[in-house]
């Protein structure tokens, strides 16, 4: 791009630059909404904009520059708004990453480009070193403080600092320091510390998790009388082989392949009762050669790693953060409205579309319309002087992508929560069985995604396909489940009886169908089957 063609110029400083008020207009009614729209962290590509306003303008220098830290607030047409994270800063060189560039531009005669702070160098390498510093900076009338985790108490100031944006497109942006640190700046704001902060510090720092990227490092916004705005956390980078996602349906994949070239009929498959734990060694011993040893191996250790996270979040009994607590009247009314108005989205989301429906899905849309009053009920049903068990803090967006495999163990990751929550609802202590739900929902995710990509090539039926792959499904849930709630007890997490497990299971492996159906409903409806199918699955057991 050859910045001599910018369309903008001013007349004023670069620090004072929005005191140019027809500059400042242009850039928010026309500059910084294309950019955004650009931007994969972005989350109102969708919507409706009514408005880009400046909600706050903060100043930070770096050794070369001032940067504007913009708090950008979205107002949509829908009636509602959202904050996003966008520092800026000038550069006279044009030789930076397309991604970069909000918008060419002149000031006071120099030629160069408004850009993205975050893929410039120096700004970068000043927020590590705040970090390193456990230096609090003022910005407007609040403070940004930077805290420092364990692990840098050991870093070598000395070494050189190299640093450079992931160029892997997130719904925030992270930044690679001295291929050991990750630092994720939160685009996305809310008015509160982020919970992926609060959990990652807390069981890295206070609880001891060994299975998660140890707390480094973050950035807060802090103001007085009100509420901490988590801007960024840093952690350790972990060597990984990928996550377990693609781990897993590779195992799948190796299933249904054993079952052709041995020409195994579908039907001789142990077939176990849904949802119901078992070990190892309870399955027949085709089972465990079907499936693999090692991979069931790998699902007891998940299982016992998803219990571990559960009994580390609530191991602190001195701050109400973190404390266990019972079930009560407020949670129960709080639940069913949540899940009832998700439903009631949902059915009008597979009305309005069902018409782009056809085969399967569209078979299973009219089930699941059918089906109306039935998940009305059981979403209403639930009754909260039937638990004993307690509610904790919990991941809350809990799947196989959010875990990574290393050798033979896991790194569980990602505590922001569910991307559609509030920031209150993310925060909002609940069964830590709703996260096994979203595990084993994220199982049934990944063996018919393996069904699906081979339902035309392979020999067998569809129908042979679906029992195939449901005795996968079910085999693997009840080894998890098996191991999960042994660990879970033998270390006095609260999870309650059998039944009440069962049933908590239930419950939200529903909640996360429906939730599921809404995302496929909007980007591949195709896909659609898969949470529907989910749904009549458990209605059905």
């Amino acid at each position: 791009m050859d910045v001599k063609e910018s369309l903008l110029s001013t007349n004023h400083t670069w620090k004072n630059l929005f005191d140019d008020k027809e500059l400042s207009q242009t850039l928010l009614n026309k500059v910084i909404p294309t950019y955004l729209q650009k931007c994969r962290w972005f989350g109102g590509k969708a919507k409706k904009i009514k408005q880009i306003r400046i909600q706050y303008l903060l100043n930070f220098n770096t050794k070369s520059t001032q940067v504007y830290l913009l708090i950008l607030e979205a107002t949509y047409i829908a009636a509602y708004s959202e904050s996003y994270f966008l520092p800026i800063c000038f550069n006279e060189d044009d030789k930076v990453d397309k991604k970069a560039i909000v918008t060419p531009i002149e000031i006071k005669g120099k030629a160069g480009i408004l850009m993205d702070a975050l893929y410039d160098e120096d700004f970068r390498n000043a927020l590590f070193e705040h970090i390193l510093a456990q230096k609090d900076v003022s910005v407007g009338e609040g403070e940004l403080s930077f805290g420092k985790g364990k692990i840098l108490d050991d870093y070598d100031t000395k070494q050189a600092l190299q640093s450079q944006v992931l160029k892997v497109d997130q719904s925030n942006t992270s930044i690679i320091y001295n291929d050991r640190f990750f630092f994720k700046i939160y685009r996305n704001l809310f008015r509160d510390t982020n919970p992926d902060y609060e959990i990652t510090k807390f069981l890295t720092e206070n609880a001891g998790f060994k299975n998660s990227p140890r707390y480094a490092g973050s950035i807060t916004w802090k103001r007085e009388g009100l509420s901490p705005v988590s801007l960024g956390l840093m952690q350790e980078k972990v060597e990984n082989e990928g996550d377990a996602w693609h781990y897993l349906n590779d195992k799948i994949k190796k299933y249904f392949e054993k079952i052709v070239e041995h020409q195994i009929k579908v039907k001789s498959i142990e077939n176990l009762s849904a949802y119901e734990p078992h070990s190892i060694r309870e399955l027949e011993p085709e089972t465990v050669d079907l499936i693999g040893y090692e991979t069931l191996k790998s699902i007891e250790k998940l299982a016992q790693r998803t219990a571990e996270m559960h009994i580390a979040i609530s191991s602190d009994r001195s701050s109400y953060t973190f404390l266990p607590v019972l079930y009560n009247q407020d949670y129960s009314v709080w639940l069913k409205n949540r899940l009832i108005y998700q439903l009631d989205r949902r059915l009008d989301l597979l009305e309005k579309n069902i018409e782009n429906l056809e085969g399967l899905p569209l078979e299973y849309a009219h089930k699941f319309l059918d089906k109306k009053e039935e998940i009305i009920n059981i979403i209403l049903n639930f009754d909260e002087a039937k638990h004993i068990s307690k509610r904790i803090r919990i991941h809350g967006d809990y799947h196989l992508g959010q875990v990574l495999k290393r050798g033979d163990d896991f790194i569980i990751l990602d505590f922001e929560g569910e991307p559609e929550s509030t920031i209150r609802d993310r925060k909002v202590k609940q069964p830590p069985i709703k996260d096994v739900a979203g595990m084993i929902r994220s199982f049934h995710y990944a063996v018919y995604n393996n069904i699906f990509d081979q339902s035309t090539s392979s020999p067998l039926s569809q129908n042979e396909l679906f029992e195939a792959g449901n005795k996968y499904y079910q085999a693997i849930t009840a080894v998890f489940l098996n191991t999960y709630i042994k660990t879970a007890m033998n270390n006095s997490l609260d999870i309650g009886y059998l039944s009440e497990i069962i049933y908590l299971l239930k419950y939200h492996l529903l909640e996360k169908a429906i939730y599921e159906l809404g995302y496929e409903l909007n980007s591949r409806p195709t896909w659609s089957i898969i949470p529907l199918k989910g749904v009549m699955d458990l209605l059905e057991s």
